[in-house]
């Protein structure tokens, strides 16, 4: 017989969970099942309100309740709005009728993304000063989960984001093993960093080596990358920054070097220089006219 790893369970899925976090009370339900999504997007979503933050049990349902319940709201509000505007607000309505539920659908997902990117930068920030002071601590005879707990109170003041994540690893570690929260730290942060650094205790772990030096020269090459990365996003924002610079700059120098023409050329018209040209240009055409009319009149020579 081949033995299954049973499924995982979700919180949300266990029948004593705690349903006091739902936003819209018990209409929550009902509202979210109203905005389907498949099972791929769906754990897209998790992942995303993981990453920033979002630990209740229904922060899935919960969002898909916001987005439901403002999809609806603006599509009301922009038919209200097209029947009692006047004609000339129509296209206005028409359009808030048709963009507005579109916004309401995508705004919530992208501030869930926004914040879960702004965690993961503050997260990333944070992994060489974690490495330190872990390795102080590990170097002193403290185990991981006690030199977690230690360090906790220094990280959330700077970085609090990471200190929320360690706090569940150490949590989880109180309740399960160590291997099992690390797992599910680089399961709820796609960091390459954490990666690594969950990797890497992992290692030692398993195999008994010393976590120190472990720790030590992987806090080294950790700032190595850190700052390659950093010099490589310099220089693509300086690239980014050219071509608007230059079409920045352009009317500037235009209106620079062309102004004083232009002002010239106003002043030109106004005090009658197109009277001027149009007296020479009538002179010019009198000239002609008479040097035609004394060749005609040239008796012709044999």
């Amino acid at each position: 017989m081949t033995s299954q790893s049973l499924p995982v369970i979700r919180p949300d899925q266990t029948p004593i969970a705690d349903v006091r976090d739902y936003y819209f009370g018990p209409l929550t339900p009902t509202l979210a099942a109203m905005l389907p999504e498949s099972d791929k997007r769906r754990d897209e979503i998790r992942q995303e309100l993981q990453t920033a933050g979002y630990y209740s049990p229904h922060a899935l349902t919960n969002l898909s309740a916001i987005r439901y319940a403002l999809m609806t709201s603006l599509l009301v509000l922009g038919g209200v709005a097209l029947v009692v505007s006047p004609r000339a607000w129509e296209p206005i309505a028409l359009g808030l009728l048709v963009i507005g539920p579109i916004f309401g659908w995508s705004l919530p997902r992208l501030h869930v993304r926004g914040k879960a990117a702004r965690r993961k930068a503050e997260i990333e920030r944070g992994m060489p000063d974690l490495l330190d002071m872990l390795n102080m601590c590990v170097g002193q005879g403290l185990t991981v989960p006690d030199a977690l707990e230690r360090i906790l109170p220094d990280l959330n003041a700077i970085y609090p984001a990471l200190a929320q994540e360690l706090r569940i690893v150490k949590e989880q570690a109180a309740l399960g093993d160590l291997h099992q929260a690390l797992k599910n730290f680089d399961q709820r942060i796609d960091l390459p960093e954490v990666h690594s650094f969950t990797s890497l205790l992992m290692q030692t772990d398993r195999m008994g080596t010393s976590v120190s030096q472990s720790l030590a020269s992987y806090s080294d090459s950790m700032r190595e990358s850190l700052k390659q990365r950093a010099d490589e996003k310099g220089n693509r924002a300086a690239f980014r920054l050219l071509f608007p610079t230059v079409f920045c700059l352009m009317p500037a120098v235009y209106l620079f070097l062309l102004g004083p023409a232009i002002l010239g050329f106003a002043d030109f018209f106004r005090k009658g220089g197109r009277d001027s040209l149009d007296q020479g240009s009538r002179v010019i055409e009198r000239i002609n006219t008479e040097r035609a009319a004394d060749t005609a009149q040239r008796p012709p020579t044999l």
